[in-house]
């Protein structure tokens, strides 16, 4: 299903429009922020991304999401853009949990307001619905939904830029990325929740064009309606492998410790309260 709506979407965006792609960045955030002349009006944007992940913790559940957004970017300053756009995105999983398979439409305005960091704020309308799930396993209340969201989206990453002069080489150079979100979301009985991940680490191996990474992560969850889900931390390595360092696919390895903290919902707890998890995953972006 996924790779049907990547299809259709590339082939329609290369017959209505001829667009370079922009040169590849860490994550959905990211955006070819290099512009220095007066670059103000209109411009064509878009972004296709991807992640699919294996969850040891829940039963090796594959959970993937995916999202597809096309509109305009208003340039006010080089760098300092709002940006409409219409969307939809996709989840599917293994499982079958009617959470995760659901189909979502929407329209959306975001605001950048930094050069040097990514600071934005979104609002976003969304009609979704949750895809077809057997009758014998949990059912939504409602099939069909709306919602509004909203928040602040926050990205900063460093690194250093690296031209190999063999096909092989060690660079063992430091690079970093802090990401946030304060999210509000009205479906979920007008929830507001902040997540962060912060990883840091080494470029460890080049071959030719194929990069291999190792590094340390944190995931942080937090909400105010204190579901057990949304109010945990998480640690631990990682590593991950690029194939073709000018694209942003990545395969990834983590290895967390995690723990539930804060006073539990409505919906008590029915996992330990530290645990731990292994997650094999494939992440995709593609912007212009």
């Amino acid at each position: 299903m996924n790779m049907k709506y990547l299809l259709i979407y590339l082939l329609t965006v290369g017959c209505l429009w001829r667009v370079p792609l922009a040169q590849s960045q860490t994550d959905s955030t990211a955006t070819d922020d290099t512009p220095q002349q007066d670059m103000r009006g209109f411009r064509l944007w878009g972004e296709i991304y991807d992640e699919s992940t294996v969850f040891q913790k829940i039963d090796d559940n594959l959970i993937s999401t995916s999202h597809i957004r096309q509109g305009l970017r208003y340039y006010w300053t080089p760098s300092i853009y709002t940006e409409a756009y219409a969307m939809v995105r996709y989840g599917k999983d293994v499982n079958r949990d009617f959470w995760n398979n659901r189909f979502e439409g929407g329209l959306g305005l975001r605001t950048r307001f930094f050069r040097k960091i990514f600071l934005a704020l979104y609002l976003e309308g969304i009609y979704g619905s949750y895809t077809d799930i057997p009758t014998d396993y949990p059912q939504p209340d409602r099939k069909k939904y709306d919602d509004l969201r909203g928040g602040l989206i926050f990205w900063y990453g460093w690194d250093t830029w690296f031209s190999p002069k063999r096909w092989i080489s060690i660079p063992m150079i430091f690079w970093g990325e802090i990401y946030s979100e304060i999210n509000y979301f009205r479906s979920e009985g007008n929830n507001v929740f902040g997540y962060l991940h912060s990883r840091t680490g080494f470029h460890i191996l080049r071959l030719w064009k194929a990069d291999i990474d190792a590094y340390g992560v944190i995931y942080l969850l937090k909400d105010i309606n204190k579901d057990f889900w949304n109010n945990k931390v998480e640690v631990g390595p990682g590593i991950w492998i690029k194939p073709w360092s000018e694209l942003s696919i990545k395969f990834y390895a983590e290895w967390l410790y995690g723990s539930y903290f804060g006073i539990e919902g409505n919906d008590p707890n029915p996992y330990s309260q530290r645990y731990t998890d292994r997650r094999l995953g494939i992440l995709l972006w593609l912007g212009w």
